[in-house]
């Protein structure tokens, strides 16, 4: 490595101690994902302030009030730019509340927390879910307890996987091209390869809202 130094680093799932090394050392490098705050690096993601931001506008506008948000305890880049991004949306509202769960990454720990969300005096009447995975634990849960979705309760969820397709009832949800990903990123590394720098700005990729029966 020492003769032959990296032209570009990407940074794949990277968190604040990482991206702050790379960028105390100046190294060049490009963050596949969003950075925390402070931290000058360039970086390519999904816009995921911009989905959450209309998740919650098109709740509201449908009746929903008493909205939460689920995702993971260790949340960082995207999901803390998709928490703002909802909070702004339902800011000034009338009559708007979020509720944010935040579990462990285990099945028994969220169905705890759906649990003591259903038992409130005014419980949620929409869930917007990060992860593709929790969604149907949220979902098969929900329809466990004898909620009816989307009749009692909307789900969507804020990212796109295959196997959303098949869900039923089916799955509304932000979806977003890989193949438009991946070129973006190789466009980035490509320039920063090429001229040895890359300015340090976020470039963010608007997904498309895929109506689902969930909503």
């Amino acid at each position: 490595m020492d003769g032959h130094p990296p032209a570009v680093w990407l940074l794949f799932g990277s968190r604040e101690p990482m991206q702050r090394w790379f960028s105390g050392r100046r190294l060049p490098c490009l963050a596949a994902g969003s950075c925390a705050p402070g931290i000058p690096l360039p970086s390519v993601d999904v816009d995921y302030r911009a989905a959450c931001r209309h998740a919650g506008g098109m709740l509201w506008r449908k009746g929903h009030r008493r909205i939460t948000l689920v995702q993971p305890q260790d949340s960082f880049g995207g999901d803390m730019d998709g928490e703002a991004g909802l909070r702004e949306s339902l800011h000034g509202l009338p009559g708007a509340h979020l509720k944010v769960l935040r579990h462990d990454g285990t099945t028994a720990h969220l169905r705890l927390l759906l649990d003591g969300a259903m038992r409130a005096p005014h419980p949620p009447t929409a869930y917007l879910v990060a992860r593709p995975s929790y969604v149907l634990t949220v979902m098969m849960h929900l329809l466990h307890r004898g909620q009816r979705i989307p009749k009692d309760i909307a789900v969507i969820s804020r990212d796109g996987a295959p196997f959303l397709q098949f869900t039923c009832p089916s799955t509304a949800h932000y979806a977003t091209n890989p193949t438009v990903l991946a070129r973006r990123v190789f466009m980035a590394v490509r320039q920063m390869a090429e001229t040895g720098a890359l300015p340090a700005r976020a470039i963010r990729l608007m997904p498309t809202f895929v109506p689902g029966d969930t909503v």
